[in-house]
């Protein structure tokens, strides 16, 4: 379930980016198409979110690491907010900059607490 829920949110950002850039080129039928996959994106990345989750809870590793696992669910639903949120808000035509800054933390935080901190990921701990 780690590499359907990695290949997902890369393939979820990916798209964000394909997306922004097609509305920024005003080409807005296939950049609504593309952000509608997104969102399809968005439930596989909440789905296999939420298993590993809970297969957190039953292997006792979320005992071990509860502020960092907690921080990490909240980190990754801040990442799908901020990609909604900046494709609406381009396309409306208002200003996005404050949620690329969120965007980029948000993708940091959650990648360091991925990869790097709970046991799971690919760094050694």
């Amino acid at each position: 379930m780690i590499h359907l829920h990695i290949t997902s949110w890369a393939l979820m950002l990916i798209l964000f980016v394909v997306a922004f850039n097609l509305y920024r080129a005003d080409k807005h039928k296939p950049a609504k198409i593309t952000h509608m996959i997104t969102r399809l994106m968005y439930l596989l990345v909440l789905y296999s979110g939420g298993d590993l989750l809970v297969g957190y809870f039953q292997s006792g590793t979320f005992d071990a690491h509860p502020a960092a696992t907690i921080v990490k669910v909240l980190a990754g639903l801040w990442v799908i907010a901020c990609v909604e949120i900046l494709l609406v808000r381009y396309a409306k035509g208002k200003p996005v900059v404050g949620f690329f800054v969120q965007l980029t933390v948000a993708v940091v935080l959650a990648l360091v607490l991925g990869f790097g901190i709970l046991p799971w990921g690919l760094l050694p701990v």
